[in-house]
């Protein structure tokens, strides 16, 4: 096993004073990927590791993006640091997911959104959300649907009433992401959120908002007024558009 020596001799004692002083975002992404390496590859110079893996996968969220397997076919990583590095993104939503759950009030479009892009980072299918709120708007429960294509996911009725009904609010978006496309909703999305508006109604469950994610974009249903409303007392459906 190769040993830290020469140049390298004290390079991580310095590496970890930056970071406990100015954080890991001080550190420029092939040092960030270094530092992360050091926690699989105890005695090992990691520089040289992080600089193969940038180059291969393009970037910092590149690596941490790619399969154990296909980083399993670089030289220098084991199943270990494969299995870590897959690791990083699920953790980083969990944390947040915890963070935020039925703590902080989503007051406004824009900060369920930032929240639930960090729920579908690095995604490259098609998944379907859908987050329960209490009457604080805050974050009660999320429940992953099912998965799809790169391009299509189809929701099931009964699977999104099943999850409001174990969110137990009375309050939930729905959100699903175009990982390939745009923000903006297909002709199937509007008649689908036509039909949950309808099936969560019969349940006294009001959808609050359906939003599509792209990486960068997203697309609100209601503030667009394409979301309709289900009267629980009329029982008819009222559309804005």
């Amino acid at each position: 096993m190769a040993k830290e020596s020469g140049p390298h001799t004290g390079h991580r004692q310095r590496m970890r004073a930056r970071v406990e002083q100015y954080g890991l975002e001080s550190l420029a992404p092939h040092e960030a990927l270094e530092y992360v390496l050091y926690i699989t590859n105890t005695r090992k110079d990691t520089n040289g590791l992080a600089h193969v893996l940038m180059d291969r996968f393009g970037d910092f969220a590149g690596v941490l993006d790619a399969s154990e397997e296909d980083l399993l076919t670089v030289e220098g990583v084991g199943p270990s640091t494969a299995r870590m590095l897959h690791l990083l993104p699920q953790v980083g939503r969990y944390y947040t997911q915890c963070a935020v759950n039925g703590k902080k009030c989503m007051k406004t479009t824009d900060q369920l959104v930032e929240y639930l892009m960090a729920q579908f980072a690095g995604t490259v299918q098609e998944r379907a959300l859908l987050t329960a709120l209490d009457g604080r708007s805050r974050i009660k429960g999320l429940f992953w649907l099912r998965d799809g294509t790169s391009d299509r996911v189809s929701l099931e009725i009964k699977d999104v009433v099943a999850a409001a009904l174990k969110g137990g609010t009375d309050s939930v978006v729905l959100c699903h992401n175009h990982p390939n496309g745009v923000a903006l909703p297909s002709r199937e999305d509007l008649m689908a959120t036509e039909n949950i508006v309808r099936a969560l109604g019969l349940v006294k469950v009001h959808l609050r908002d359906h939003i599509i994610l792209t990486e960068s974009e997203y697309f609100s249903m209601r503030e667009a007024n394409r979301l309709p409303f289900y009267d629980f007392q009329t029982g008819e459906m009222l559309r804005p558009y």
